[in-house]
């Protein structure tokens, strides 16, 4: 297995946590572990399965170049941790510029990566 399906059993076992986490502060009282905005963890365990499965998809399939695979794990990698992190933090990217320009750079090459990916498999090049 390459680098994108691993990082994509990466990216299901840190959905499974976060879920484990969720499930868990379902049944404490608002506040618990500090989580402020349960809607954006919830958010950051979906989005580490659905890449997860996505990467998995894209390794078993083989359409994923090498440099694409590195930066759509960094970027993906990125997106499923900062997304989950405002679960604790959900004004961070408000309150520091450089955070919100690390988001929407972030989130952009992801973006353009999987474009690449799909102009490659489309023209056969």
């Amino acid at each position: 297995m390459g680098i994108l399906g691993k990082g994509g059993l990466l990216l299901l076992s840190m959905g499974g946590c976060s879920g484990i986490l969720m499930y868990l502060s379902l049944e404490r009282p608002a506040g618990w572990a500090y989580i402020r905005n349960f809607a954006r963890l919830r958010q950051g365990h979906v989005d580490a399965l659905v890449l997860g499965g996505i990467f998995l998809a894209a390794e078993a399939t083989g359409v994923v170049d090498s440099y694409a695979s590195l930066v759509l794990l960094v970027t993906g990698f990125y997106t499923v941790i900062s997304t989950g992190a405002m679960g604790w933090w959900p004004d961070f990217p408000q309150r520091y510029k450089v955070a919100s320009v690390g988001d929407f750079a972030a989130l952009s090459t992801f973006a353009l990566a999987w474009v690449w990916v799909t102009v490659r498999v489309l023209t056969g090049w």
